[in-house]
């Protein structure tokens, strides 16, 4: 038998190909029964690999290839048996040593874990490699092996190991000598020979069975395997062209010298390599007696304090304290909580439960916005009593068994909301509290999807940009490469039709999936009771250390997984409410402001929640306005109904709400759970409660079944049908599930409600996550309704660097009736702020402007406000920020308004003024001498014509970004209104149409692409929002203009949207034509026809009647849309062709 000991995953990032199933498959096929790992410096795949060997009976045995440092790894220059390990990369020196030195080498060793002992030194040698050594490569050195060697096996490695490269080097006595020292530091130490079909191979296989004869040393067999099959030569090599952005046919591009780094079977190791060698390869399998542990946690204890002797008395204590501030003497909840208490100490999980109160407490007491909760975690009174959960969970029926489960153990996920302007303090404290190295990030994996695959197999094939693009563009989003093939007939046809498309196809599926990159997780976090690294392999990272495993494998490997989130609105809400204190002397306790208050609903209800959290969308302004939310359940029905899928139940729920006495109910035992969402179903918890109280299930299984719905397991789901139905007796015959038969309810009606969960629960969203947002939206409601300035103002500013955003709410100021300020050099602060009942610009709206010099500005108005631009310069004049550009954008902007001349003046003016006073000043403290006379130190402005209206909205539009004395489509609003355009921020949200929209024209740009072709671009915008659009017919569109366009938009293969005009018509035209009508009498029944017409095509142009008989014209109140094409037909066939005239 034979077993390979040096392979590598698509882990060894952009270096091997196979996918983990794909290599246990493979050998599996083979006939062999173990098999290891050893990756290039890494153990990024070792849990996947070997759950993925246990599943197929092959003997996992887990390694690395390591690099090891010449010196030190502080060196820096240029059931199949799982066997666990890695292939190293070991420093010259000391790892520690940096020094850019292209002639040291890293030389590669392969280290295989033996039992538990080896594969934390494993662990340990590579999370140092990374975090200690890491120069170009993860280096460990010397020290390292020494150090950590117990329960490894060592492997000499390829060729870039360093007894090859000495043995290569003719030097056999230094590679002699590397062997014994290796030999010596590890027990078991082997001699890797390797038959590749290269020279250098022959070479080192004698120099080795030599050093073997000589010390002892055994040899062992083994292929550098870096895919799977022998074929897979050529995607292996396509994959390391796209790693590298070289192309196929540059004769440069980096390849391997042969085709056989491939998994072979264990006839062809044998024809390679001696007999003795691959039987070793057995031999140190039946060494490895390694068990992967799960589940078997590491939670850090919690520090308790005095007086108490554990940590479940010291959670009790909190939780009974908590109680009693909250509920005082309820007894039927107290049992409720005693009951959770017992669960949590049951499962484990009280030290879970003291660290998350503890730090969420910690944030709260220093004064860092949190939220108020999360996920299922809201269904516990423990939760809401330790304060980690802000919502009282049995006034909304939400569930603890929903978020643990004694019949389903696993653990608490509780994910927090912070500030995310503070989020990294509360990570600071808890690993100051834990340790440092107890504290890491979770790492993430970029993959190649089917797109790009396509995308970037066709760059290096050579194919066309251009045609590249099409051919993605027929891959349907969220499939793959074969579904894609199957499902798209254009795909296909391209594939059976185009040979060089039918290649790069085929080459894309090879590698989709495979990881292109490392990332970190944006929220995730662990803690575990000792350094991450003796439990999980580390890494470092750019934003810091990340573990070499998931999310999911974090923790199954017993480790706190925490989500430590930012919320932005957090910001908003905690900035509001100091604001709010700043201009009204009012404390906002925003923990305890009522929940029923119907002028927050009725603000709610008639959709004006555009900036209110959760609830600014078009879609969900407008579900709202149907579904008339007057009260907190009714919020969360609405965040959990739009969503995919449940949003087909909206109707019906607005339909029963306006009648809820035609409500009907399959049973009457539905009502109660039902009545709160008016019989329709919208929650995980409903289809809990329905089995429970129907059935007769125990919370906890009621929430097996909710599982086994929403992840689709058909045999678990007939298997609980029939329990639901005519319930379920033990083998002695006692009753476990009553069932619906037994209480009543007939097996027809049971069998449809049953069907009704199953087809509902995959859509069906946690009540208790639902709630939570609500929370957050109303409190955001609540603000916006009772302090619009201060809470605009400061959502606003949360938003300054997202210009969609910002445009989006900065419009909506406007709507509400905020008078809005501009920028002052006497009154703006940085950011926006509120002044006398209005919305104050701040300085940094100013393009370009540096927040240095605004805190001159600042500092320097402390004493006294500015009387004049020349004394605005004189003050300033040592500031090293102050620049000829940023006054020219103050004056701009309008910041010199309120005390100086007009902005005309001042523009033509100031250079004389600045380099009088500014200029000089610098000069001379530079020691140059000026040459301008104290004489024409004056403050002498040359006369100009003042700017005109459209001049001044320019300079605004220039400067800040937006306008904001006035705006160029206010003439044209009711024309906007009456012709339905659509919004420039709605068509943002969309992917595919055509549409109208009504826009004034900022700028028209021609520029050529990187194919030399010319582009015409056209950026416009609304009241909503402002966009770049492409102009491919090169239509007469010029700057400053208003028109009614048409936009084409489509999602290119990048998955980028595209915006083309493809008409546009100058709205001064349309808006000026008149329609003209000759009628013989005005009756009745004309009277009759002119109304219909008009309430049909109401729009904004003026109607003319002349009527022959009184020879009499009349001009009607009514407006008509010209543009109307229907119109025109109408008009025909009403009075005829000659009976009107537009013009």
């Amino acid at each position: 038998m034979f077993t390979h000991l040096h392979l590598h995953s698509y882990y060894s990032i952009q270096d091997g190909l196979s996918s983990i199933k794909d290599i246990v498959s493979k050998v599996k096929e083979l006939g062999q029964t173990s098999c290891a790992l050893t990756d290039h410096g890494n153990m990024f795949g070792v849990v996947k690999f070997y759950k993925e060997c246990k599943a197929n009976g092959i003997k996992p045995i887990i390694g690395s290839e390591v690099y090891v440092a010449e010196r030190t790894m502080h060196d820096k220059t240029n059931d199949v048996k799982p066997i666990i390990g890695c292939e190293v990369y070991v420093a010259p020196g000391s790892r520690f040593d940096k020094v850019l030195d292209k002639s040291v080498k890293y030389n590669h060793l392969i280290l295989l874990a033996k039992n538990m002992t080896g594969y934390k030194n494993l662990m340990e040698i590579v999370s140092d490699a990374y975090t200690e050594g890491f120069y170009y490569k993860p280096r460990t050195d010397i020290e390292q092996l020494k150090k950590h060697s117990e329960g490894l096996i060592c492997l000499s490695a390829c060729l870039a190991g360093r007894v090859p490269r000495l043995l290569l080097d003719e030097k056999y006595e230094e590679a002699k000598a590397e062997a014994i020292e290796m030999s010596n530091i590890f027990e078991d130490y082997y001699l890797e020979v390797q038959n590749h079909g290269q020279e250098e191979d022959k070479v080192v296989i004698e120099g080795i069975k030599r050093i073997s004869e000589e010390t002892g040393i055994p040899m062992v067999a083994t292929n550098d395997a870096h895919y799977v099959n022998k074929d897979d030569w050529k995607a292996h090599e396509a994959h390391i062209c796209i790693g590298r952005g070289q192309r196929l046919a540059d004769p440069a591009h980096f390849t391997y010298p042969t085709h056989e780094f491939y998994i072979k079977s264990e006839d062809e190791m044998r024809e390679l390599l001696p007999e003795e060698a691959c039987d070793n390869t057995n031999k140190i399998a039946d060494l490895c007696d390694f068990e992967m542990e799960f589940h078997n946690y590491h939670i850090p204890k919690f520090p308790i304090p005095d007086g108490f002797d554990t940590e479940e008395s010291y959670f009790e204590h909190l939780c009974y304290e908590g109680f009693n501030k909250l509920y005082g003497d309820n007894k039927d909840l107290k049992e409720k909580l005693d009951f959770e208490i017992n669960t949590i100490k049951e499962m484990g999980y009280v030290g879970y439960f003291l660290i998350v109160q503890d730090y969420i407490n910690y944030a709260k007491a220093n004064g860092i916005p949190v939220g108020p909760g999360r996920g299922s975690a809201a269904g516990s009174i423990v939760s809401y009593c330790l304060g980690i959960t802000a919502l009282e969970p049995t006034k909304y029926d939400l569930i603890f068994e929903r978020f643990l489960n004694p019949e389903r153990i696993s653990m608490p996920d509780i994910d927090v909301d912070f500030d995310p302007t503070r989020r990294k303090e509360v990570i600071d404290y808890v690993a100051n509290k834990y340790g440092q190295e107890a504290v890491c990030q979770i790492c993430t994996f970029g993959t190649m999807q089917a797109k790009a695959a396509v995308k970037d197999v066709a760059r290096i094939m050579d194919m066309d940009y251009r045609e590249a693009n099409t051919l993605s563009k027929m891959i349907p989003e969220k499939m793959s490469l074969k579904e894609a093939l199957e499902y798209s007939d254009e795909l296909k046809l391209k594939y059976d039709h185009d040979l060089l498309a039918q290649k790069v196809i085929d080459m894309a599926i090879k590698l989709e999936n495979v990881p292109k990159s490392v990332g970190t997780h944006a929220a995730g976090v662990v803690i575990s009771s000792e350094a991450v690294k003796h439990f999980i392999p580390i890494m470092a990272s750019k934003d810091g250390v990340a573990t070499m495993h998931d999310m999911n494998e974090v923790e199954e490997q017993g480790v706190l997984k925490m989500d430590f989130l930012g919320l932005r609105n957090l910001t908003v809400i905690n900035d509001t409410i100091k604001l709010v204190k700043e201009n009204k002397g009012i404390d906002i306790d925003i923990n305890n402001i009522p929940l029923d208050d119907a002028d927050v609903y009725n603000m709610i209800a008639k959709g004006k929640t555009v900036g209110v959290f959760q609830l600014e969308s078009k879609g969900i302004r407008d579900a709202l306005k149907k579904m008339q939310p007057a009260c907190f359940e009714d919020i969360i029905a609405g965040i959990s109904l739009y969503r995919p899928g449940p949003m087909e139940y909206i109707p019906e729920y607005v339909k029963n709400k306006k009648n809820p006495s035609k409500i009907q109910y399959k049973t009457e035992v539905l009502r109660p759970i039902l009545d709160v969402t008016y019989g329709v179903m919208v929650y995980q918890e409903q289809v809990m409660n329905i089995v429970r109280s129907l059935a007769g299930y125990s919370f906890g299984r009621s929430d097996l079944v909710r599982r086994y719905m929403s992840k689709k397991k058909m045999d678990k789901m007939l298997e609980e049908k029939e329990y639901f139905i005519n319930g379920k007796t033990d083998e002695n015959g006692n009753v476990e599930i009553k069932g619906c038969v037994r209480n009543g309810i007939s097996k027809k009606v049971a069998s449809e409600i049953f069907d009704q969960m199953t087809s509902f629960a995959e859509y069906a969203f946690n009540k208790s996550h639902s709630a939570c947002y609500t929370l957050n939206a109303y409190r955001t409601a609540y603000l916006k309704f009772y302090y619009p300035l201060e809470y605009m103002v400061c959502l606003l500013n949360s938003v300054i660097n997202f210009e969609r955003q910002f445009f989006q709410y900065f419009q909506e100021i406007k709507k509400m009736g905020i008078k809005i300020l501009l920028p002052s050099v006497n009154y703006s602060i940085y950011k926006n702020s509120t002044e006398n009942g209005c919305m104050r610009i701040g300085l940094s709206q100013i393009k370009g402007f540096n927040r240095l010099l605004a805190n001159d500005i600042l500092e320097e108005r402390r004493n006294g406000l500015f009387k004049s631009i020349k004394e605005f310069l004189e003050r300033l004049k040592n500031s090293k920020n102050i620049s000829m550009p940023s006054v020219e954008n103050l004056i701009k902007s309008g910041a010199f308004d309120e005390i100086d001349k007009d902005r005309s003046e001042l523009l033509n003016s100031f250079g004389n003024l600045y380099t009088q006073i500014v200029s000089k000043s610098k000069n001379e403290l530079s020691g140059q001498l000026s040459l301008i006379s104290s004489d024409f130190m004056q403050e002498n402005f040359s006369k100009s014509d003042k700017y005109s209206k459209d001049e001044m909205l320019y300079f605004e539009k220039e400067v800040l970004g937006f306008y904001i004395s006035s705006h160029p489509l206010d003439d044209y609003k009711n024309y906007i209104i009456t012709n339905n355009s659509m919004k420039l921020l709605d068509l943002k949200v969309l992917d595919k149409g055509i549409y109208k929209t009504i826009v004034y024209v900022n700028s028209v740009k021609t520029r050529r692409n990187k194919k030399n072709i010319m582009l015409k671009t056209v950026n416009v915008e609304d009241f909503s929002s402002s966009i770049e659009l492409l102009d491919v017919k090169d239509l007469d569109i010029h700057k400053g203009q208003i028109y009614e366009i048409y936009i084409k938009i489509s999602v290119n293969s990048f998955g980028n949207t595209n915006y083309t005009i493809i008409d546009a018509n100058e709205i001064n035209e349309i808006y000026s034509k008149k329609l003209y009508i000759k009628l013989n009498i005005l009756d009745i029944n004309s009277k009759k026809i002119l109304s219909d017409l008009s309430e049909k095509y109401k729009g904004y142009n003026q109607v003319i009647l002349y009527i022959l008989s009184e020879d009499k014209t009349l001009k009607l109140d009514n407006k008509f849309d010209l543009t109307n094409k229907d119109l025109i037909k109408d008009l025909e066939n009403i009075f005829g062709k000659d009976k009107f005239l537009i013009n």
